[in-house]
């Protein structure tokens, strides 16, 4: 436990002060796109991305299968205004674990965050605990729906635990959701709390590569 609460602290300072890894993430270009299409769907800026892209030369060809970085304003990313307290400490903990068996953390996507908070109000306003959504459908779906990029998607729900700490060793104890919170290829996680209905409180993360 007490490795845990070290590791969590030394990724606190990580997450104040690292805000440069939070710079963008990385968008595959499809058949219809354009760089104002990207820039309106990923709440960019298409200025600031034409700037993040310096390898275009010509704004007005883009191909499908070209890598493109979508800037995301420094502000955006901070933990403190993305995430409620309950959603830091998860984020904090989930790393802290990963740190602790030797992976590296996942940097936390404002787009999946929105995502997984969309899901955990879900279930709380349809009554239902599921990786199937009545409105989303699927995680895949919910995702694709949403506009979001992303190759495997994996999602941890739970409903009726009060503190972050509550639903991460609910998850610990569960084979699959373990085995998500450790998951060597994720990269990017999104982490979404609601509070109130049947259950009182809802808790979604969605991990991404």
């Amino acid at each position: 436990m007490k490795k845990i609460i070290a590791n969590i602290i030394c990724l606190w300072l990580f997450f104040s002060a690292g805000k440069d890894v939070f710079a963008g993430t990385k968008y595959i270009v499809v058949r219809g796109d354009t760089l104002w299409k990207i820039a309106r769907s990923n709440h960019s800026d298409l200025k600031h991305l034409i700037k993040s892209n310096p390898q275009i030369q010509n704004a007005n060809l883009i191909y499908p299968g070209q890598g493109i970085m979508i800037p995301i304003n420094a502000d955006i990313f901070s933990s403190e205004k993305l995430l409620n307290k309950g959603e830091r400490e998860l984020l904090q903990i989930t790393n802290a674990k990963r740190a602790e068996s030797g992976l590296r953390p996942f940097a936390l996507d404002p787009l999946l965050s929105q995502a997984a908070r969309k899901k955990s109000i879900d279930m709380k306003e349809k009554q239902y605990v599921s990786h199937y959504s009545p409105t989303y459908g699927n995680p895949a779906m919910m995702l694709k729906e949403l506009q979001i990029q992303f190759r495997n998607i994996k999602e941890n729900i739970g409903a009726g635990h009060r503190s972050a700490y509550e639903i991460f060793i609910t998850w610990l104890n569960t084979s699959v959701n373990r085995e998500n919170i450790l998951d060597e290829k994720g990269t990017r996680i999104g982490i979404g709390y609601a509070e109130g209905g049947l259950h009182g409180h809802y808790w979604t993360i969605l991990i991404a590569d």
